[in-house]
């Protein structure tokens, strides 16, 4: 069953971006391509040092939360938005590369590895605050399915879990209840303004 609950789980997160990227293609979601470059770069720092802190079936969001991000980062980069990076993104873009050293260091030792696992999770907070100041401002510009589902998909993962360790536990909580923020906050918009189901996807 945990092996079971880890595939439906990544196959959630990997079918997320499939609205998302035809939005974005079509210009209805405008992705900031800065940030979206470095959840990719972080989600390879997130994916490698989970797996090396224990992760087994529950391993699939995360490889997804790698791939997803990537593509959707490639697809804006194609449709031309450009910015250059803030601060704040920089030093997320540091903790990611940091984390990817600790991994590098300490990948043989799974309760060592655990630490590199914190640390792109917090590059992953930098990276988060910026989207949340993003969507409470401008509320129009994104849409909540694709956030549902991604956090749907790494609720789903909890049950995953076979090695019941903090390290193994803080990656799909923090994901689930991040990106359910975010899908709140697009919806609660959409409910307040009536704007049908279909400018939901």
């Amino acid at each position: 069953m945990t092996e079971t609950f880890g595939l439906i789980s990544g196959l959630i997160v990997a079918l997320s971006a499939i609205p998302y990227g035809i939005r974005v293609y079509q210009r209805k979601i405008r992705p900031n391509m800065v940030g979206w470059s470095i959840w990719a770069f972080i989600g390879l720092a997130l994916l490698l040092t989970y797996e090396s802190s224990g992760a087994k079936a529950n391993v699939w969001p995360a490889v997804f939360g790698f791939l997803s991000p990537s593509a959707i980062a490639i697809l804006a980069i194609w449709r031309g938005e450009r910015e250059r990076p803030k601060w704040y993104e920089i030093m997320c873009a540091f903790f990611g590369l940091f984390s990817i050293g600790l991994w590098y260091f300490l990948r043989a030792d799974k309760e060592l590895a655990q630490y590199a696992l914190y640390t792109a999770i917090v590059a992953d907070i930098w990276a988060f605050i910026p989207t949340i100041i993003w969507v409470l401002r401008h509320p129009e510009h994104d849409r909540p399915l694709m956030w549902g589902m991604f956090g749907f998909g790494y609720g789903i993962s909890i049950f995953a879990i076979t090695d019941h360790t903090i390290a193994n536990y803080s990656l799909p909580v923090y994901m689930f209840f991040s990106a359910m923020l975010v899908a709140t906050i697009l919806a609660k918009h959409r409910i307040r303004r009536g704007i049908p189901v279909r400018e939901w996807i």
